[in-house]
């Protein structure tokens, strides 16, 4: 069977998941709306599909069976409890929002209404993080390194933080549900992030520039993450996972996988595309009405905002907040 498919949003990262759909056997994108008329007339072309008259025209249970909701996290409205109440699956991009009681909310709908939810934390599909994931089974971290360093967004909403809660909440997410998600459940998180560049150079940005993030996990390992949105001549991303035992790093957002211990010092490069992968998982879930290949849902996704949330609370209140 076919999983029809509508899509709200038709900007890059929707198209990411398109040009991925179009892989998927299964999946039949029917609808699209954006609020960019042009963007969406040619996307729908693109895919052979109808130009949906608004967000709630296209949330339509009798025409589409799943939504992929890819617009900012600023623009969402309640598309996700609309979804709930009508009995369409959701994939959602992330982050889920900028507000914890607000996603929290969200969540509870999608829960209590049953439908298949998946969040888009595409670098858990990496076959690279998922033999991460099982070396690491059993092992005893105590430390936790993370960087994320690159250049900043070009859409004018990005460097507004109550719109896009800055690099930590829209980029370097991905690094802190890796680690989430390799490691187990934050602890507690401390910070502070600053505007040494950005005043400058966009003065009317409110986002930091750099930020610094310690944390502790559950297990008791302790670690870093830090990241910086204007760094022109140096880019890129790692996580380093070290024990007594063994040394584990993740870089190119876990494309890339170094293990080394007593038995082994190997390195794997993926080369798997990750956005097919989640997205073939998603529309297999729907069709087999069982979310069992989907790697992180709606409220996994919430437990990593919440760390984002904390650590701008840390910085504000310059102390620890429990995550």
């Amino acid at each position: 069977m076919s999983v029809k498919l509508g899509m709200i949003g038709a900007g890059g990262i929707a198209k990411s998941h398109m040009n991925a759909l179009k892989k998927v056997e299964r999946a039949k994108i029917v609808s699209i709306f954006d609020l960019n008329t042009e963007g969406a007339e040619q996307a729908a072309a693109s895919v052979g599909a109808k130009v949906a008259e608004s967000a709630d025209a296209l949330l339509n249970p009798a025409e589409i069976d799943a939504v992929f909701i890819c617009v900012p996290q600023f623009a969402r409205g309640d598309l996700e409890e609309i979804a709930a109440k009508r009995g369409i699956h959701v994939f959602v991009e992330k982050p889920l929002g900028l507000e914890l009681e607000l996603v929290a909310r969200k969540e509870q709908a999608v829960r209590e209404a049953g439908i298949l939810n998946s969040v888009g934390y595409v670098l858990r599909y990496y076959d690279t993080v998922q033999k991460a994931k099982q070396y690491l089974q059993g092992k005893t971290i105590h430390l936790i390194q993370g960087f994320r360093i690159g250049g900043s967004h070009p859409a004018p909403w990005w460097s507004q933080q109550h719109m896009s809660n800055g690099n930590l909440g829209d980029a370097v997410t991905h690094q802190i549900d890796m680690i989430r998600y390799l490691a187990g459940e934050y602890k507690e998180v401390t910070a502070q992030f600053g505007r040494n560049t950005i005043k400058t150079l966009k003065p009317e940005a409110t986002i930091p520039d750099a930020g610094a993030v310690t944390f502790s996990m559950e297990s008791g390992a302790v670690g870093t993450i830090t990241e910086s949105c204007l760094s022109s001549f140096h880019s890129g991303s790692e996580i380093k996972f070290i024990g007594q035992d063994f040394f584990l790093q993740l870089t190119g957002n876990g494309k890339t996988l170094t293990i080394i211990d007593n038995t082994q010092n190997v390195t794997i490069t993926s080369k798997q595309d990750p956005v097919y992968e989640q997205d073939n998982a998603f529309v297999e879930a729907v069709a087999a009405g069982s979310g069992d290949s989907i790697l992180c849902g709606y409220a996994d996704g919430m437990r990593t905002l919440a760390f984002t949330i904390a650590a701008y609370q840390a910085a504000e209140e310059r102390g620890t907040v429990k995550v």
